[in-house]
């Protein structure tokens, strides 16, 4: 997994700032005179007038000279060595004092360098210029150096996902392998009755379905995430879709009751029609994979304001609180309370809310241990033309020839055994 280190460019250029700190009005007007075309300057005559200006404005030097009534310029620098918000601001000590150990006692203090009375222009110039490039340039290596630290702290998580996602996807490729292994080798010893041999077939069969399955959502999960998966929105009728990916399941409900509960008119959304049938299938396939032989799925579709709502509702265990959010997450381990058991959430529920999303919609869980879970699927109501959708959302391309987990390989046997599905159609429509 490659990781780029990007460096943000610095904000766009700008004077710099100098606060010249002088009691002596000649000295500061030399000075202004000399600097004030390169940059912007400001003066204070005494130091605790000084520091007060630096609470709300921190120039990028500071000149300062040493000999002023009251509060010297010492005093001055050692405050401000003292202050984490004004150490790092240079300090270029001005004085007239010439002896070795002024300019020793002005460094220890922190202060960068010293220019002496009577001014050398041309070396005032120099040494202003030369501690504003220091100043910058120690910003952007510390600057580049948290920029470093966030790009490493991000391949850091990078790395940890993609452990866990290949370790995820090895466990849950394990399954469906080994069964795949097993029934091909009972029907290569050849034994057994015909029926058990077509047994053997169809259970071989789901198996190598199953691993297409996952080939085909971790690809076009990963085509989501990137935004290169096209999808082609149309007015959908969202109940049709349903009662046809029900169907499509046959015998896959394993004698799981599901009710469908539809209003009197249609409710159509502006969606891709294949797209929406996948999310529901994968709802679905969940809601199988927890609800008991015993139980019940029931699926509602209601049109809302903006949009419609398909609500998928289940018996099984439910999810307990802590687990909700992270069902949405690739190969997330959950946990069912009934049992204290962990399963991974594979592919199908994060691409439902990728592929919610990817249309404008959303999608929300409801789930409390013991009673069972409830998926709601929000999707725009198609209440503009296809021309205004297509103005306000731009052409894209069908999905029909992206969607690789489109695969038809139902056997006979399994086309045969419908689910029992119960279609009520209610008076009114809902609100």
């Amino acid at each position: 997994m490659k990781a780029t280190l990007e460096v943000s460019p610095r904000p766009p250029a700008r004077r710099d700032r100098i606060l010249i700190v002088d009691d002596v009005v000649g000295n500061t007007e030399v000075l202004l005179a000399t600097l004030a075309d390169t940059y912007d300057v400001s003066v204070i005559q005494d130091g605790p007038t000084a520091l007060a200006a630096l609470a709300t404005e921190e120039p990028d030097l500071i000149l300062l000279d040493i000999m002023m009534p009251g509060m010297d310029g010492y005093e001055v620098c050692a405050e401000l060595q003292a202050n984490p918000d004004t150490r790092d601001i240079p300090v270029i000590f001005l004085t007239a004092l010439t002896k070795d150990n002024d300019e020793e006692k002005g460094l220890k203090l922190g202060a960068v360098d010293y220019i002496t009375k009577p001014y050398n222009l041309a070396l005032v110039k120099a040494r202003v210029r030369n501690h504003l490039a220091l100043r910058h340039a120690r910003i952007e290596v510390v600057r580049q150096r948290d920029q470093a630290e966030v790009a490493l702290e991000k391949l850091r998580q990078l790395e940890q996902q993609r452990d866990a996602l290949v370790h995820m996807i090895v466990h849950d490729l394990r399954t469906p392998l080994t069964g795949l292994v097993c029934y091909l080798d009972l029907l290569s010893t050849e034994e057994g009755t015909p029926t058990d041999f077509q047994a053997n077939l169809r259970l071989s069969q789901r198996a190598a379905r199953t691993l297409c399955d996952m080939v085909a959502a971790l690809l076009d999960v990963s085509r989501l995430e990137t935004g290169e998966m096209p999808f082609h929105c149309e007015h959908s009728d969202v109940g049709q879709l349903a009662t046809t990916t029900i169907q499509r399941l046959g015998g896959l409900t394993r004698g799981r009751q599901i009710s469908v509960n539809l209003p009197a008119q249609p409710v159509m959304a502006y969606c891709d029609p294949s797209l929406t049938g996948r999310i529901i299938q994968n709802l679905l396939d969940n809601s199988l994979k927890f609800t008991p032989p015993d139980g019940c799925i029931r699926i509602e579709i209601v049109p809302e304001e903006q949009c419609a709502r398909l609500s998928i509702a289940d018996t099984g265990p439910g999810i307990p609180a802590e687990f909700r959010e992270q069902v949405f997450q690739k190969f997330a381990q959950v946990e069912a309370r009934k049992d204290r058991r962990r399963f991974s959430t594979g592919l199908g529920l994060p691409f439902c809310k990728l592929a919610v999303e990817a249309q404008g919609g959303s999608i929300q869980i409801e789930s409390e241990p013991g009673r069972g879970t409830i998926f709601r699927v929000r999707l725009p109501l198609a209440t503009r033309s296809a021309e205004e959708h297509r103005t306000a959302f731009g052409p894209t391309a069908s999905i029909a020839t992206a969607l690789t987990g489109e695969i038809e390989c139902w056997s006979p046997s399994e086309a045969q055994g419908l689910p029992r599905v119960s279609c009520e159609r209610s008076k009114q429509l809902s609100g």
